[in-house]
């Protein structure tokens, strides 16, 4: 490349930072009765936001395909907008079908192209193959800080200004920095388009790579269990007995914990090889989830949020360098953007199942007991993926 990439890797990582923060941490503070759970039920809320997941699954296979073709310029910039507009409407919002209205129809969309995947892309296009590594660490590691501030953040805010408020400011930010973001991003030349595009992959043959089936599979059941964890462990700790502002500042702080999984994670695997990193942060996270099933306060709420900590932040780039590593440039976007599909429309199901259990049950333990099923079942697919022999691909740097 003869434009230098990091501004724009800089860029896309606050920008899903913010997002990141915003939307996926902060709905475990608007979910509560001190914020919009006190307008609407937790299983209404799960249900706009476990939808607004799926739809973003939706969007991905499609989206994926497109950024290997154009970039990822214009999705940075509409992105933002999207997720800005999404926001907006929600703090607006007066009745259910207005709620669940704007979390499916914009919310969802715009995560789409302003989380993770997105920046992946952009590394993937921008940087060599042998600087990836190092390039995931940096965005993650950036993405790192979005429980520490947000968390805290929003919580302050939701107490001084109200939850509405909160979320229209937010919204706006995010769409200023999608702009920003477009703006550092170089477009997409036509060269790098066919690079990355000139092999013709079936779809049939992505999806019958058992090694995609038996990772895509596991990283479906690990979304589920930690996307219906993160939308409710504030409230489960609530529960358990600890203050709603304690759990924040631990949850946000916790965060922190998780940054050298995030740098060291992806370059460590850039020298020995991802899954086998993968396979042990995924094995934390699961003790991690185990930590949330009893009751009462106790030691085991902090160390739910120092072993998640570490794991969670050490997995989102682990994926990236595991998917870089067997395909390379060959139609990566799409690759992961049918992987992001599975994992979403299915994994995003989480915090809808928790939401509505915890509704019908009165109690997070059943909730909870069923996520570290999920999680526990998630790894082992995922260690049986490191078992298929590798379906061979043309590699591009």
């Amino acid at each position: 490349m003869n434009r230098n990439p990091w501004p724009a890797v800089i860029a896309v990582g606050v920008l899903l930072t913010v997002s990141f923060g915003s939307i996926l941490y902060g709905f475990s503070i608007y979910v509560t009765d001190s914020a919009a759970g006190a307008e609407f039920s937790s299983s209404m809320l799960s249900l706009a936001y476990g939808g607004s997941v799926i739809v973003s699954g939706v969007v991905a296979t499609p989206l994926g395909r497109w950024m290997d073709r154009h970039g990822t310029r214009w999705v940075a910039l509409t992105g933002g907008v999207v997720t800005c507009a999404g926001l907006v409407g929600f703090s607006l919002a007066d009745n259910r079908v207005a709620l669940v209205a704007v979390w499916w129809l914009l919310v969802g969309p715009g995560t789409a192209m302003v989380f993770y995947e997105p920046a992946f892309v952009v590394i993937n296009q921008l940087v060599t193959a042998q600087r990836r590594p190092h390039a995931l660490g940096v965005v993650t590691v950036i993405g790192g800080f979005a429980g520490a501030i947000f968390i805290p953040l929003i919580e302050a805010m939701n107490s001084s200004l109200g939850w509405r408020p909160t979320v229209r400011i937010l919204g706006g930010v995010i769409a200023v920095l999608g702009v920003a973001a477009a703006t550092l991003t170089p477009r997409r030349s036509a060269e790098h388009a066919a690079e990355a595009t000139r092999s013709k992959v079936p779809f049939a043959e992505i999806v019958s790579d058992r090694r995609f089936l038996y990772l895509t599979g596991g990283l479906i059941l690990l979304f589920l269990s930690v996307n219906g964890l993160l939308a409710h462990r504030v409230d489960r700790f609530t529960e358990a007995g600890f203050e709603i502002s304690t759990v924040a500042w631990m949850a946000g702080a916790a965060s922190l914990v998780s940054m050298p999984g995030r740098f060291f994670g992806p370059v460590i695997a850039g020298r020995k090889g991802g899954l086998g990193v993968l396979e042990a942060f995924v094995a934390v996270m699961v003790v991690a989830i185990a930590l949330t099933i009893p009751s009462g306060p106790g030691w085991f709420m902090p160390g739910h949020f120092v072993l998640f900590g570490l794991a969670f932040g050490a997995i989102l780039p682990l994926r990236a360098v595991v998917m870089d590593q067997w395909y390379g440039r060959n139609h990566y976007g799409r690759r992961m953007g049918i992987q992001q599909t599975g994992t979403l429309m299915i994994g995003g199901l989480g915090a809808l199942i928790v939401g509505v259990l915890r509704d019908v049950t009165g109690a997070f333990v059943g909730p909870m007991s069923l996520l570290l099923v999920a999680a526990g079942l998630g790894l082992g697919l995922i260690m049986a993926a490191g078992r298929v022999p590798a379906t061979p691909v043309s590699q591009e740097v």
